[in-house]
């Protein structure tokens, strides 16, 4: 009984340390990002900078087209930067809307920390109010993929944009995590991204894309997350996986039936 009693007093000791040190490492882990020279330029379109509230900036791709008819605001994954997903924005080029894809704090050319997910929603919202400044809200489309589905999410729960798509969108990060390692406490996830929260909010159209091959986001969890609004579209990515999901045929279709084209 004592060698299970110590036994029992080392595993909750192992447990408890690892909760903390996943407490203080979980930016490490949810957010991947590549930072860019200061010099670099995109291939196409322009750099915009967006001041944020305390100052700092975010580095975003801006490309315009003739002739606009409003702008796609894309939120990209946790994975990478503008570089890396400009090949996801050509997925929504050619449909006459201006776009605009912001880099979270830490990634590509904008400022850092990323400190909290407030701040995190704070900034997703600074962006859209530029936007606001230059396009009527009826103009602005958003779309967010993986975890640019909490930022697209948010927004559209928060004001009242055009449309709303959803690439690989998921519940939580707390519904994700129970679905892995349910072990971990809810409490210490600081950046839990409630999709569910602001799901329910969304009156605009909106389009939610999803495979069921899926091995980043788990099905369950979008198909949790599409129990709370009952006016969504629906489609299943077929033969594809997370990363392929943004670049699927189904998912230009649909923006083409929905936006039209140039």
């Amino acid at each position: 009984m004592k060698f299970i009693k110590n036994l029992g007093k080392f595993l909750l000791v192992i447990y408890v340390i690892a909760s903390i040190a996943l407490y203080f490492t979980q930016e490490h882990l949810l957010f991947n990002p590549d930072t860019l020279a200061a010099d670099y330029t995109y291939r196409k379109g322009v750099e915009q900078k967006i001041e944020l509230k305390d100052g700092k900036y975010l580095s975003t791709f801006y490309n315009t087209t003739n002739n606009s008819k409003g702008v796609i605001l894309y939120f990209h994954g946790n994975k990478g930067s503008i570089r890396r997903c400009i090949r996801q924005a050509n997925m929504m080029e050619d449909l006459g809307y201006d776009i605009l894809m912001p880099d979270y704090r830490s990634y590509g050319k904008s400022d850092g920390p990323m400190e909290s997910e407030a701040q995190f929603y704070s900034d997703a919202q600074q962006v859209y109010d530029f936007l606001k400044s230059k396009y009527d809200e009826s103009e602005i489309v958003i779309v967010g993929y993986s975890m640019g589905s909490a930022a697209a999410t948010y927004l559209a729960g928060e004001n009242k944009p055009k449309e709303l798509f959803l690439v690989s969108p998921f519940k939580s990060i707390v519904d994700l995590k129970n679905r892995y390692v349910p072990i971990i406490p809810n409490f210490i996830i600081k950046y839990q991204f409630r999709n569910h929260n602001y799901f329910p909010k969304v009156t605009c159209p909106i389009s939610v894309f999803y495979t069921k091959t899926d091995n980043v986001v788990k099905p369950a969890s979008t198909e949790a997350l599409l129990d709370f609004n009952d006016h969504e579209s629906v489609y299943e990515l077929k033969n594809t996986s997370h990363r392929g999901a943004i670049f699927h045929n189904t998912f230009r279709e649909i923006l083409i039936q929905r936006l039209g084209m140039n």
